[in-house]
């Protein structure tokens, strides 16, 4: 009797076994790993290249940044040398400079002359006594700081305007001599280097600004 309970169970296990397995659900899948699973080398795609940072652009301080062109006119000067010697002090700076203008001979000359008078009528009026007294080549200055002095003439020499003084002294006409200081006319014009502060130029002679619009095109300052 024990021996056939002892079947029985086995059998009865085996059965319900069997019917587990036959309608038990399927087993849940395994869960996804996260990221990216094993591969082969030869199957991996070329990783895309780093994004390269664009070189630096360098910035400009404010004093290197090109400056418009700075041209100027010098002088005025009196003569020829003198003007010569300004261009050579400017080149010894690496400015070339260009004459402009015709400067007035060293000597201009010399003058008789009475000083001005109060007004235009006591001006004319000595002229009207000295024309009675025989004096020739008088007039009245209205110009200037000359204006209403009188003009007894102007002499290449200086011993010319000297006997012109006797022949007045001879009539009681106590009269004056002094050169005549000849209108100076030249220039030097020059566009300046960016290296050349204009302030220095002031040591040379007086400048000025000049447009370079002013300067001959395709030559140089110092032609």
């Amino acid at each position: 009797m024990p021996l056939r309970a002892a079947i029985v169970m086995l059998v009865l296990l085996n059965l319900g076994a069997a019917l587990w397995w036959r309608f038990a659900p399927p087993p849940p899948p395994p869960p996804a790993l996260e990221g990216p699973g094993l591969r082969l080398l030869s199957e991996a795609t070329p990783s895309a290249p780093a994004a390269q940072t664009p070189a630096a652009v360098p910035v400009g301080l404010p004093g290197q940044a090109d400056r418009p062109p700075v041209c100027v006119r010098l002088g005025p000067f009196a003569d020829a040398a003198s003007r010569q010697t300004a261009r050579t002090a400017l080149r010894a700076l690496g400015v070339e400079a260009q004459p402009v203008g015709t400067p007035a001979p060293a000597r201009g000359g010399w003058k008789v002359f009475l000083p001005p008078q109060p007004s235009r009528e006591a001006a004319q009026a000595l002229v009207d006594r000295l024309r009675a007294a025989g004096v020739g080549d008088v007039r009245v200055l209205t110009e200037g700081k000359d204006a209403n002095a009188i003009a007894l003439g102007r002499f290449s020499s200086e011993a010319g305007a000297r006997r012109r003084l006797q022949a007045l002294a001879a009539l009681g006409v106590s009269a004056q001599l002094a050169p005549v200081q000849p209108a100076a006319t030249g220039w030097l014009d020059a566009r300046l280097p960016d290296s050349v502060d204009p302030e220095h130029l002031t040591l040379i002679a007086p400048a000025r600004p000049l447009d370079c619009a002013q300067l001959p095109e395709g030559r140089p300052a110092g032609g």
